[in-house]
């Protein structure tokens, strides 16, 4: 083996994280590999969610959640710019049926601000306004939390849209490649990698874990068995564009343990969105699969906000699972125990897809205390107009 077929970079996962942090690896003259299981890109959780990036007031202050959430936001402004994805701004809108949930969103504020949301982005409103921003909401609701600095984006185009950029600055993605062992030998891993009923090796001098759900089954056969991630599942369902009208904001009800709390919100393709449920602990070959006992609960969520919904509209359901880590219930982003140069990319929930542009940039902090010499990439080119089409 010579040098010339080692990668400087390995990254497992093809979702939107692994996404954004092949774009931003493709800034440097780096060799730069991708390797995805499934055979398309942004198949399971970067699918399977609401495509919200949010404002930033809901993370707990000091967590990794709340840093990049509000730096991701931020770093979207740009990417709008560069990248060839649907987007839309849309307000979010918390709101409160009692006194209790009322206090909730006074310390969602408080907490917004903590996070260093811009004062101008965040309103407390009354009974009169809130009703007047959604005449269709419950009558109940008597109060809210306005956040202006929310997006809804297509998150599978997106994912596509950060890997043709990486491809087109010479980052090479391999689809239906799914890893099933790694070894460390000799300062450079060696990868097995199943594919088309063939087994091929990949080197590389590091390693970034990105695989979801299956981080730290990846951690574990490398030999770093540092973290375990649960699952909690969310179903949604998708009403037809008759109903679109019911909603001009993305409406939340307070948060829960769960979450950041159910929702109807409009979808750029001007259907509704309703959901999602919280399933702890399903099984990770599951968390895309859609129940029939749980449709009878986001109807009741749909029918709770907007009480004139029609959730026999329903055209269809879909569901998704953020991948925790139960001991931080934060974003685990470390190297491993005793090898600073495979990186674990991990527990990248809500909200993860507003805050991968922000890990991706951390991303490369770790490589770089890791040893790796970063050089500009004299061709980089930011500007990705056209989606490639096979991806």
């Amino acid at each position: 083996m010579t040098n010339e077929e080692i990668y400087d970079i390995c990254i497992i996962g093809a979702g939107v994280i692994g996404g954004a942090i092949s774009r931003e690896l493709s800034r440097y003259h780096l060799k730069v590999i991708v390797l995805e299981k499934n055979k398309k890109v942004a198949m399971e959780t970067s699918e399977g969610n609401s495509g919200v990036i949010h404002g930033g007031f809901d993370p707990t202050p000091g967590k990794w959640t709340a840093k990049f959430n509000i730096t991701g936001n931020y770093l979207y402004q740009t990417l709008f710019q560069e990248l060839n994805f649907p987007h839309q701004q849309v307000n979010s809108l918390v709101i409160a049926f009692n006194k209790d949930e009322q206090e909730q969103l006074e310390l969602l504020y408080q907490r917004g601000l903590t996070n260093q949301v811009k004062p101008e982005h965040l309103k407390l409103l009354d009974q009169k306004t809130v009703h007047l921003l959604e005449p269709n909401l419950n009558p109940d609701v008597i109060g809210g939390l306005l956040c202006t600095s929310s997006y809804v984006v297509d998150p599978v185009i997106l994912t596509k849209s950060f890997f043709s950029n990486s491809i087109k600055n010479g980052v090479n993605l391999c689809l239906d490649h799914m890893v099933s062992n790694i070894t460390y030998q000799n300062n450079y891993f060696t990868i097995s990698v199943n594919t088309q009923n063939t087994v091929k090796t990949y080197y590389a001098k590091y390693i970034i874990n990105a695989a979801g759900h299956y981080c730290d089954e990846i951690a574990a056969k490398a030999g770093y068995p540092d973290f375990q991630l649960t699952t909690l599942r969310g179903e949604y369902c998708v009403l037809e564009k008759s109903e679109g009208h019911l909603v001009n904001n993305i409406v939340f009800m307070v948060p829960t343990i769960h979450g950041k709390g159910v929702i109807v919100a409009p979808m750029l393709d001007g259907h509704l969105l309703v959901g999602p449920t919280a399933q702890e602990d399903v099984p990770k070959d599951e968390t895309r699969l859609v129940t029939p006992a749980m449709e009878p609960q986001i109807r009741a969520i749909g029918q709770h906000i907007i009480p004139s919904i029609k959730m026999a509209k329903t055209c269809y359901r879909f569901a998704g699972s953020r991948p925790i880590e139960p001991t931080t219930k934060d974003f685990y982003l470390a190297p491993a125990h005793d090898n600073s140069k495979f990186i674990n990319v991990a527990g990248t929930k809500s909200p993860g897809l507003s805050s991968a542009p922000a890990i991706a940039k951390y991303i490369i902090t770790l490589l770089e205390q890791a040893g790796l010499t970063l050089l500009p990439n004299p061709t980089f080119d930011p500007i990705q107009t056209e989606i490639i089409p096979t991806i």
